[in-house]
This record gives C-alpha cells, sequence and structure tokens, in this order.
C-alpha cells in the first residue's frame, strides 16, 4: 500500500486487500454485465436444422444452443439461419461496414452470406485433427459485395461442426457496425486470450520459483506449489492453442484432469500454508486426486457430457467445504496470521470468480459467458501465493543467516575457550616436562655422576694411608665424563644422527686410542629422527656405550666400525669390531649390559639385534620411518 495512505489509515495489510478485492468484484460485474451496444444487434434466436436428419425440421432454438443437451442426432453437423435484424439496414452496400462477433462457437464453424463462404475455423482440417476455437472470440467481415440491395434479403447462416463433451454450438452473436464490433472484439481478446497466456506464464514463473525454493529449503509446501502452478499451466496452454498436436481424447483427458490436479492440491496447499492438521480436508484433496481421472476416463467412455458437469459441480463443492472447514477451524483456534488472512481473502475472491464461471458457462446462469471472472480471480491467487512464498524464502533466509550468525559466535567463543585451553593445556605440558626433563637429569647424575662421585669418596674413606692416586684419578676422570654426557645430551640436536654420534665420538675416542683400538668412522647423513629428544640421546649416549666398554673389556677387538644409512623403512646404525665375537648361544649368558641396551633402544622407538661378523661382533640399531618396519638385510648395509 502506499506510504501516506498506510500512514493516514493504519490497517492490516489484509484488510486493504479485502476492500480492493470487493471494489474488483464489482467491477467484473459491472463489465460483465450484457449491455446493448450502439449500432449493434444482439441475435439470441436462431433458425436450425440437422442435414444428416431430415427428420429432425427446422427447430427455432435459443442461444446459446448446446448440443450436448439435444438428442444425440445433434451431434453431427448443425446449421443456423440468422434473421436479418428488421433495424439493421444501410443505403449503400458497397459502402456499409458491418461486421459479425461470434464471442463463443464451437468446434469447427464455417460463416455464410448469401450462400457464399466468408469465414471458417477448422472446417476442412482433417476428421482427427483437434480444433478448439470455443475460446477465441471471432469478428467476421460482412463484404459490401455480397450483400443485398435490400437488407431484409440476406441469408446469414453458421454451419457448425459438433464435438461430443466439448459443449459445441452456438452461443449469441452480435451483428452491426464493425468499428463497434472491433471494440467488443479487442476486449474479449485480451481478457480471453491475452489474460489466459499471462495467467499461463505466470504459472510457468511460479512453478519455476516454488521448484527453486524446494530445492534449496526442502519444503513440503513448495513442491506442492510447484505441483499445483504445472497443473494449472498445462490446462491454460491446451485452452488457448487452436489446434494443439494431440488426439481429442488426450487433449481432453489432460485439459480436464489437470484442472482436477489444480484444485486437489490448492486444497493441500491451503491447509499446510494455514498450519493445520485437518485430516478430513486432506481426505477430500485426496478423493480429487485419486478419483479425478478415472471420473474423467468415464466421461470419454459414456460420452456423457452430464457426467462431466456433476464433476465440475463435485469440484466446486469440495473446494468450498475444504476452504470453509479451514476457516470455521481458524476462527476456533483464534490462531490467524496476517499473511494467513490475506491469502484466505484472496482464495475466497477465486473461489466466487470460478464458481461464478461454472453457474454461468456450465449451467447457463444469467450473465456474460463471454467473460470469465476466473481469469482476474486465478491471477490475484497466483501473485497472492507467489508473494507469501517469498516471504516464507525470506523468512527462512533470514532465520539461516541469524542461526549460521549465532552459529559462528558460539563456535568462535568455543574457539577462543579451546585456545584459552590449550595454551593452559601447553603450559601445563611443559611445566610437566620441565618437571620430567629435571627428574631425569638428578636420576641420571644420581646413577652416573653420583655413582662415580660416592664409589670415589668410598675409596678415599677406606684407604686413607695408601691412597692410589693413578685409581682416583681415574675414578674423578670418569665421573668428569660421566656429567660431560649429561650436559652433551641437553645440547639441542634435533634429531640429526651424525651430530648426535659426532658429540659422542669425542668422547669415546681418547679410551679406544688408548686401548690401542682402531676407531672406523663411516657416519653417514641420514633423515632426522624425532625420537631423539634429550632424554633419547641420553639413551643412545648409554648403548654406544656399553658397547664400546664391552669391546674395550671383552672383544680383544682392533678395529671398531661405526656405520650409518637409510631405505624407505628406516634409518640404520651399526657398531661392528673385528675381537673373538660372542660365544656360542648355549655357552651364552646375557648380562646386565646386553639386557640394558634392548631395554633403552625399545625406549627411543628402535629395534636391535646382535649378531656375528666373523670374526667379531655387530650391533645394528633400526629406527622406523614413520611407523614402517625395518628391512634387516645384510645385503643393505
Amino acid at each position: 500500500m502506499p506510504v501516506w495512505l498506510q500512514a493516514r489509515w493504519p490497517l492490516p495489510h489484509y484488510v486493504w486487500v479485502g476492500v480492493l478485492l470487493l471494489g474488483l468484484l464489482g467491477a467484473l460485474h459491472w463489465v460483465s454485465r450484457p449491455a446493448a451496444v450502439a449500432g449493434v444487434h444482439n441475435i439470441a434466436q436462431a433458425m436450425a436444422e440437422v442435414p444428416q436428419a431430415p427428420q429432425v425440421g427446422v427447430k427455432q432454438v435459443t442461444l446459446p444452443h448446446i448440443l450436448d443437451d439435444e438428442a444425440p442426432r445433434w451431434h453431427d453437423r448443425v446449421d443456423y439461419r440468422l434473421t436479418w435484424p428488421a433495424d439493421l439496414s444501410y443505403t449503400d452496400r458497397e459502402t456499409a461496414r458491418l461486421g459479425l462477433l461470434l464471442p463463443r462457437v464451437g468446434t469447427r464453424f464455417r460463416v455464410l452470406l448469401n450462400g457464399s463462404e466468408i469465414h471458417n475455423v477448422g472446417w476442412y482440417a482433417a476428421p482427427e485433427r483437434t480444433v478448439n476455437t470455443a475460446w477465441f472470440p471471432h469478428l467476421v467481415a460482412l463484404p459490401g459485395a455480397l450483400l443485398t440491395l435490400r437488407p431484409q434479403d440476406n441469408e446469414l447462416h453458421i454451419q457448425v461442426q459438433a464435438r461430443v463433451l466439448e459443449r459445441s454450438g452456438l452461443w449469441p452473436l452480435q451483428l452491426g457496425s464493425h468499428d463497434r464490433l472491433f471494440e467488443r472484439h479487442a476486449v474479449l481478446e485480451l481478457w480471453q486470450v491475452t489474460g489466459t497466456w499471462m495467467m499461463t506464464i505466470t504459472a510457468l514463473l511460479m512453478a519455476l520459483m516454488s521448484l527453486f525454493l524446494w530445492v534449496s529449503l526442502r519444503e513440503r509446501l513448495f513442491v506442492l506449489m510447484a505441483a499445483a502452478a504445472v497443473a494449472h499451466m498445462v490446462r491454460l496452454w491446451l485452452s488457448v492453442v487452436l489446434e494443439p498436436a494431440l488426439s481429442y481424447e488426450w487433449y481432453f483427458l489432460l485439459h480436464r484432469v489437470s484442472f482436477t490436479l489444480y484444485v486437489g492440491f490448492f486444497c493441500l496447499i491451503m491447509e499446510d500454508l494455514l498450519g493445520l492438521r485437518l485430516r478430513l480436508v486432506r481426505a477430500l484433496a485426496l478423493f480429487l486426486l485419486v478419483v479425478g481421472p478415472s471420473w474423467i476416463l468415464l466421461v470419454l467412455y459414456t460420452q456423457e457430457y452430464d457426467f462431466y458437469r456433476i464433476w465440475a459441480g463435485i469440484l466446486a463443492i469440495v473446494s468450498t467445504a475444504c476452504l470453509g472447514l479451514m476457516v470455521v477451524y481458524s476462527l476456533w483456534r483464534r490462531q490467524f496470521k496476517p499473511d494467513q488472512l490475506l491469502v484466505l481473502l484472496v482464495a475466497l475472491f477465486t473461489l466466487l470468480t470460478g464458481v461464478r464461471d461454472f453457474l454461468v458457462v456450465q449451467l447457463n446462469f444469467p450473465g456474460d459467458a463471454d467473460l470469465r471472472w476466473m481469469s482476474a480471480g486465478g491471477l490475484a491467487l497466483m501473485f497472492t501465493l507467489g508473494w507469501v512464498l517469498l516471504q516464507r524464502a525470506t523468512a527462512s533466509a533470514r532465520e539461516v543467516h541469524r542461526l549460521n550468525g549465532s552459529l559462528a559466535e558460539t563456535v568462535a567463543r568455543r574457539e577462543a575457550e579451546l585456545r584459552s585451553a590449550f595454551e593452559q593445556l601447553r603450559q601445563s605440558e611443559q611445566q610437566r616436562a620441565v618437571e620430567g626433563e629435571r627428574r631425569r637429569l638428578m636420576r641420571d647424575m644420581h646413577d652416573g655422576l653420583g655413582s662415580q662421585l660416592v664409589q670415589t669418596l668410598n675409596m678415599v674413606r677406606s684407604n686413607r694411608d695408601g691412597l692410589d692416586q693413578r685409581s682416583i684419578e681415574h675414578m674423578v676422570h670418569h665421573a668428569l665424563e660421566e656429567l660431560r654426557m649429561t650436559l652433551d645430551s641437553l645440547e639441542p640436536m634435533e634429531g640429526d644422527l651424525p651430530t648426535i654420534l659426532g658429540t659422542l665420538r669425542s668422547r669415546v675416542a681418547p679410551a679406544l686410542q688408548a686401548a690401542g683400538i682402531t676407531l672406523q668412522w663411516q657416519v653417514q647423513e641420514v633423515p632426522a629422527l624425532s625420537g631423539l629428544d634429550a632424554r633419547g640421546v641420553m639413551h643412545l649416549f648409554r648403548c654406544v656405550q656399553e658397547i664400546f666398554a664391552n669391546v674395550v673389556k671383552h672383544a680383544h677387538a682392533r678395529r671398531v666400525t661405526v656405520r650409518t644409512w637409510a631405505d624407505a623403512t628406516a634409518v640404520y646404525l651399526a657398531v661392528e669390531d673385528d675381537g673373538i665375537g660372542l660365544p656360542p648361544n648355549d655357552q651364552r649368558s646375557e648380562g646386565r649390559g646386553l639386557g640394558n641396551i634392548a631395554v633403552r633402544a625399545e625406549k627411543i622407538g628402535a629395534e636391535v639385534r646382535f649378531y656375528a661378523t666373523w670374526p667379531g661382533t655387530g650391533v645394528e640399531f633400526a629406527f622406523p620411518i614413520q611407523g614402517k618396519p625395518p628391512a634387516w638385510s645384510l645385503t643393505q648395509r
């Protein structure tokens, strides 16, 4: 509504729509009321005869003359002879501009003036072709050359080929000034043909919009609206196609069934839109959807138009009952919303227009049957439902946007809480790591450096009179080596095995050299190992230290070799000597040294094996890459 009007009379929009619909009803009544037009004569009677049944004779009939209401012998070709109006005259037939307006005639026909054909529609088409002329108004110009000198001598014939079930026959027509009739024809063309095409396009757009909304929102209402719009579009399109490319049986079936489906889906749409759960309304709508096609087939089989009249009455009664039930139930529950009231008002308006057309067109009630009110009612309903559906989709989109915003805020809040919790967890984990590292250092210093210092102190206390300077020097030197090894393990080496081994080399090389053992260093660059942190480095130091101690004390070796390499599955470290080798399995007694090596290797995620080198002994560590098992192969070494 205009802003100034709403500001002056702030009423709900459905009130203004109701006022407009009442005004539109008045306008429809005023436009479609039969009225005389100056210079034009209304012809409501004719003389009819059936050429194929001469025994019928000539019969005076009142227009509209519906052939479906006559006996079967009228269901073929009928000739209508019109009486020339007594007061319709002309002085010069050559300059007389006269016309004949046939608002409704069907189905095939031709017009003859004084025995000469001046107009035809579908008259010479093949019998199997479907011709639909009843929906179109026809304006026929009367050629002056064919007029008689005296107007009363003119003979005007209209021949009609009937089609059962199509309400064939002749309706009231108008004869007179061509210019006046042209204006009337333009109004009828706009109202019946152009208006129907507008409704067809509107129904198509409504169907596409409803399908799009249904794909996006998956609501039942939208798919119902799409089905109703498609059914309505099919019916309207078949109404305004003069010669549809269908057999008559298929044309009749699609045209009538589509209207039945439209009414059934319309009832379901209203019930869903109002948010009701009325089983009776759904049952009546399903009755139309299920029984309708079978009833139309029965009409086709029996060729009885009264059966279709009955079904048209059932459609009007069922739709009225459904709408009435929904109105009463909504009033009882007092749950009307503004948009629901708006749709109900427009639906009542559309129902009134449909009932009026049924009474005037089908039952010949008084009124201008050439102007159908359903065109205006259908357009109003389509636009209203489209507006309501868009409002509903917009509301859903706004709700989704609001929920997305709320979800984003919740996610952001939870992310902040998770970051805070993670930071606290990281700090706690860091604190635990520091505490763990402190305890490890204390344990290592207690087990290594502390043990050496205690042994040295006990030696000093037990041998105060005869201290062995070399023994004390050796034990103090060993204690210093333990301290240096502990400090070396704290250096950041990032899992670099060659760097770790190089650090250890500087500690063990002097002891090997003093024992007369040559060290062969064949360490290559290999991938970094994530398991060799400070604790892992210390375990590796202890393992290699134990190996070198065994070489010095037991192997009687002259050479020891340290090698590294890698393949697709693991990084390898091997320490081999050329000593006396390991004793046979049945004579071997594993001491604490080999057991400690296996335990420490397991703690750093490595696998270890001991093997003979003929001569000598080898110890090989395999550090798996990404959890893959090592491929033990002597040929790869």
